[in-house]
């Protein structure tokens, strides 16, 4: 986080409203775009964000110590935005057609896919050496299947099933970093 956020932080921690009115009107808008994106509603979404901008004036003197701005916002809405879907029973679009369909909208967006995109290949790293191997080779070079299989020198199904257990270790792992996370904000 940039020295200007920290600054900022700081002064909207010391009850700086011009410094809160920055942050408003800096992040209302992106922030917005993503509630209404997930809720498909636009009073939804204003409320939400509305609400999430009252909640954070009033914890501005309990804010953890940030490494991105952008990140714990973004979080921190997600997190408002799933409260308020167990509440009204809405029909939950999955995260993951949210990532892949994601427009421009967001100033952050380049943000969130770099610090997904290292978290993604840190849990890669971790990995048994082969399957790690071909899960890359996919996944972050773009081969195929059948590429895969004539550079490493194995059969096209071992390939296959290295990447469906690649997979399937890869989402219990994340999915058990995201419940960490809510643990996090919520406790």
């Amino acid at each position: 986080m940039g020295n200007a956020e920290k600054l900022l932080l700081q002064k909207i921690a010391g009850n700086d409203q011009q410094s809160f009115q920055v942050l408003f009107d800096t992040w209302w808008e992106p922030m917005f775009q993503y509630a209404f994106k997930v809720l498909q509603n636009r009073h939804d979404a204003e409320e939400v964000v509305q609400d999430f901008f009252i909640h954070f004036w009033n914890k501005r003197h309990e804010l953890p110590e940030l490494q991105s701005l952008s990140a714990y916002l973004f979080a921190a809405l997600k997190n408002r935005i799933l409260n308020h879907l167990a509440k009204k029973k809405y029909p939950v679009t999955s995260l993951d057609e949210l990532y892949n369909n994601e427009s421009d909208f967001s100033p952050a967006k380049g943000l969130e896919q770099k610090e997904t995109d290292s978290t993604l290949r840190s849990l890669v790293s971790m990995l048994p050496n082969k399957m790690k191997q071909v899960y890359e080779l996919h996944q972050f070079s773009g081969l195929s299947v059948t590429e895969i299989a004539n550079a490493t020198g194995n059969s096209e199904q071992t390939v296959r099933n290295q990447l469906n257990t690649a997979v399937k270790k890869l989402s219990m792992v994340w999915k058990a970093e995201l419940l960490s996370l809510i643990v996090f904000y919520f406790f």
